[in-house]
């Protein structure tokens, strides 16, 4: 075992991990891809915390049309659901989910019919805008209209109901101050006049107002409320999602980030090949070349061997051609697969570009080891299979740690030149980590 270990040839597994590495993850993918927070395509998640990845549709979303009250409160269903809830409340059939508990009689000419998302929110919400769809028809469907006391219906206002329960002891609160004062005001006031008196009766109609909106403030059921909310906004953002999800303008905009997304990961996996040989071949030569000239340099000799060199570059080249296109054919595979996989992780959570990052990277290797897996072009036995998928894994996961380096080091590296020594201190972490496991692999085989 151990012999096996000192075998291993540490230092051309190390330089050749090390150019691979420069010549495609950190190397050329400033010239590929510009990686952004929530991805290249536009979801609903993402759109409503503010992040898009088209400016055509951050454009769409800030040119919408103004709030209109009026609109959202004289829809027919809006009207019709009020004449309805009345027959009930009279028949003492209504229920009020937010104070849950049936209106009673006298409430008669209390009640409000609210939104249980407010319609502002509706109407401003950037993730309808996205589905394209009619904020005045989904605010006034039956699964977001439901009958109150109006005390707490005008103090709920335009909040969610959410934010309405984080506010609701401040409210009582302030109207508890407000009925003390007046109540002060009352017991000093004098009441020999007529005109006195009519002053005090106000006064003590304004307490008994402010008495009855502290009650029913403090009959709210927060859990009932959020029940409520909860029902709503699972009507609402089903319509939502559904009807964005479904869309072709959703399924266009992902196929051609994808495409392009494949597109760029083949050309970079194979430029990057096409690099790798030309430095492998340098290498070898530059030795030979150097040895020649030491003792005899003249510019014809000079020019012949760079000349001979390109030749021979071109050479690997071309034996390598179908290596090329297979590296092309693999990098847009994985990079396709790479783009529809950032999207989905969208559609439920905003992507860091390092997470984009690590995805494409990490879906490459994968691709690599399916597809020795299930074609196994060397006719490799068991074990040598095995072998030499845990290796492909090694490097995924290594190229995983080295893309949290580069991500962490291209902010320090703010000097000239900077850019070029993050990459290649990532390349280098990338393949002291692909060693590393390969060891632990060999020591456990």
């Amino acid at each position: 075992m151990q012999s096996k270990v000192m075998d291993y040839p540490w230092a051309e597994e190390l330089e050749k991990t090390v150019i691979n590495s420069l010549t495609t993850s950190f190397g050329l993918d400033f010239l590929f891809f510009e990686d952004k927070k929530g991805g290249d395509v536009d979801t609903v998640h993402n759109v409503r915390q503010g992040i898009w990845a088209t400016d055509q549709e951050r454009q769409q979303y800030e040119n919408r049309d103004g709030y209109d009250s009026h609109q959202y409160h004289q829809h027919s269903n809006y009207i019709n659901t009020g004449r309805e809830d009345k027959i009930r409340h009279k028949s003492g059939d209504l229920h009020d989910p937010y104070r849950n508990q049936a209106m009673t009689s006298d409430e008669v000419k209390k009640r409000d019919l609210d939104h249980v998302i407010s319609a502002k929110e509706v109407h401003d919400d950037a993730g309808r805008v996205l589905a394209e769809l009619d904020g005045v028809e989904l605010a006034n469907q039956d699964s977001n209209l439901r009958s109150t006391h109006r005390s707490v219906n005008r103090s709920k206002g335009q909040s969610s109901i959410d934010e309405y329960l984080g506010k609701l002891p401040g409210l009582i609160s302030d109207n508890e101050k407000k009925l003390a004062q007046d109540q002060a005001r009352l017991a000093a006031m004098s009441k020999d006049t007529p005109a006195q008196q009519h002053k005090a009766r106000e006064l003590e109609s304004k307490i008994r107002a402010t008495q009855e909106k502290i009650d029913q403030l403090k009959s709210v059921d927060a859990e009932s409320m959020r029940e409520a909310d909860k029902e709503a906004r699972r009507s609402y953002n089903q319509q939502i999602n559904k009807k964005y999800y479904t869309s072709s303008k959703f399924f266009k905009s992902t196929a051609k980030a994808s495409g392009v997304a494949g597109f760029k990961m083949g050309a970079r996996q194979m430029l990057g090949l096409v690099l790798a040989e030309f430095w492998f071949e340098i290498r070898e030569k530059i030795p030979s070349i150097l040895i020649k000239l030491k003792n005899n340099f003249t510019l014809e000799l000079f020019l012949e061997s760079m000349k001979n060199t390109l030749y021979g570059i071109w050479d690997r080249i071309k034996i390598r051609f179908k290596d090329f296109l297979n590296a092309f054919k693999d990098g847009m595979f994985s990079g396709i697969i790479g783009s529809l996989t950032t999207t989905i992780f969208n559609i439920f959570a905003t992507t860091q570009k390092l997470a984009i990052k690590i995805i494409r990277e990490t879906w490459s290797q994968i691709v690599k080891a399916i597809k020795i897996i299930i074609f196994n072009p060397e006719n490799l036995s068991f074990v040598e299979l095995c072998k030499s998928v845990v290796s492909i894994l090694s490097i995924g996961a290594a190229t995983v740690v080295g893309s949290i380096v580069y991500t962490q080091l291209l902010p320090i590296c703010s000097f000239p030149f900077g850019g070029e020594l993050a990459a290649f201190a990532s390349a280098f972490v990338t393949g002291v980590v692909t060693l590393g496991l390969t060891t632990l692999f060999c020591i456990a085989m």
